[in-house]
């Protein structure tokens, strides 16, 4: 009973506490409390464009107090009953004691050990393919066995439908009801064609609200992910805290992700990455979240791969990974699309950052940002996944050089990115063979990442 209390006591709080104006918080509240913790832990332009990781451990761990600080004086903003929940310093210590720090998933063979990790650590993380990017129906099933036919994708998420047999998938209508029956039975099919019948799953793709999830939840062999995705940085809603009702009665595992927005509310990189820490430290102690995630984006360009996105996601990522164990999980979104070698080297970047800065488990790609129908194919998944596993004990320095070397290739590019191309254009859907063009380039780049000095594991079904 005591991860269903800790959810009443959440209501409770949303429910008693004093109204506040949803824009008085965006505009007034966080930016002014975030200002004043950077200013108070000395931590105003520490942000080093030149150095897009950081490589000093102490300055990590003077963001971690500051975000501490930053999660009792905010805590959540509830969209629903609009009123902050509040978390008192004796709670906070409380629950960030109880902070599970590994977890099991998946049956038989395809059983994994999800575990907090440290920077720098050689600790394989956790990746899971694809992002919920919209694709036509008659693609999922092709298309998800092609991504898990790689034993490197560790669990399936998306991708997501927009129309469920024919019908228009509409927002809170029984469609969406519909489609999270009707997402299980393509996820079963298409796991069962690659041979990975028992993998895990974060539930549910298709249905951003309650409906899909409260449908379809059950049908699957507990335990699984409950995909809870909050409005934004250091906010929730009551979709996200029926869900986790619901997940914890059936003995499930909650992924609660706020972005963070580097020129948005959050502000500058520092109070953005200030941030991102806060609303990590906060998700196990409001909603039970055992895979809490803020990723950083910037908001010029909706990416997190150019030198302001990477500093902030990177700076937030050893804060916490290496100051507590908390299972990390940060999502990396590139904004090309596929068969761009932009696209590669955004991955490169991206995952090289996160992984050795200690993110334990990532959900990917984002491919052309996720705006592109159908922009989504096995080769993308398969170069993310072999770069984020392959970069896990690559040094922080090593990691910064890296990305100082990559960056300026493609940043130029990053407000009017390459959208790519699909995936029929780039593989036979029946016999889901890359056509020569996409093959030679998948190669050429995973050549070009062991040149940097990244190991590259092999995918298990091209190399």
């Amino acid at each position: 009973m005591d991860k269903h209390k800790k959810i009443l006591r959440t209501l409770d709080k949303a429910r008693l506490a004093p109204r506040v104006i949803e824009k008085e918080w965006d505009t007034r509240i966080v930016p002014q409390t975030l200002r004043e913790v950077a200013k108070e832990f000395k931590l105003e332009k520490t942000c080093d464009p030149e150095n897009p990781v950081n490589t000093d451990p102490a300055l990590a761990g003077q963001f971690f107090k500051a975000g501490w600080e930053a999660a009792l004086r905010l805590g959540f903003f509830c969209r629903d009953t609009e009123s902050i929940i509040k978390v008192d310093r004796e709670e906070l210590e409380r629950e960030f004691d109880k902070t599970p720090s590994q977890f099991v998933l998946g049956k038989g063979e395809e059983e994994r050990t999800v575990r907090s990790r440290k920077p720098s650590d050689g600790v394989a993380p956790i990746f899971v393919a694809p992002l919920s990017i919209q694709t036509d129906e008659e693609l999922y099933v092709p298309l998800v066995e092609g991504i898990v036919s790689s034993r490197l994708i560790d669990f399936q998420e998306g991708p997501s439908l927009d129309t469920v047999m024919g019908s228009p998938l509409l927002a809170d209508t029984p469609y969406e009801t519909f489609a999270g029956i009707y997402e299980y039975h393509l996820r079963k099919e298409a796991q069962w064609r690659a041979g990975r019948v028992g993998m895990a799953n974060p539930l549910v793709s298709s249905s951003s609200t309650h409906f899909g999830f409260l449908a379809a939840f059950h049908l699957y062999d507990q335990p699984q992910i409950a995909l809870c995705l909050n409005p934004a940085s250091l906010k929730i809603n009551y979709t996200t805290l029926h869900k986790c009702i619901v997940a914890n009665e059936l003995g499930g595992y909650i992924r609660s992700e706020s972005p963070t927005m580097v020129g948005g509310y959050t502000g500058s990189p520092e109070t953005t990455a200030i941030a991102s820490i806060a609303t990590d430290l906060l998700q196990f102690a409001i909603c039970g979240a055992h895979l809490p995630g803020s990723p950083s984006y910037d908001i010029r360009y909706a990416g997190n791969c150019g030198r302001h996105g990477v500093w902030a996601q990177s700076m937030a990522t050893q804060a916490v990974a290496g100051n507590s164990n908390i299972i990390l999980m940060k999502t990396i979104n590139q904004v090309a699309g596929p068969a761009t070698e932009m696209f590669f080297l955004e991955s490169i970047v991206g995952m090289a950052a996160a992984s050795a800065s200690g993110q334990a488990f990532t959900i990917a790609p984002r491919s052309a940002g996720g705006s592109v129908k159908n922009g989504l194919t096995p080769i993308e998944a398969w170069y993310n996944a072999a770069v984020f596993k392959g970069a896990a004990a690559l040094s922080l320095e090593k990691a910064n050089e890296i990305c100082k070397e990559v960056i300026p290739r493609f940043e130029k590019e990053l407000f009017d990115p390459p959208k790519g191309k699909t995936f029929r254009d780039l593989f036979d859907v029946k016999t889901l063979i890359p056509i020569p063009e996409y093959r030679k380039q998948y190669f050429e780049m995973r050549t070009y990442a062991e040149s940097l000095g990244i190991p590259m594991p092999r995918d298990g079904v091209l190399c």
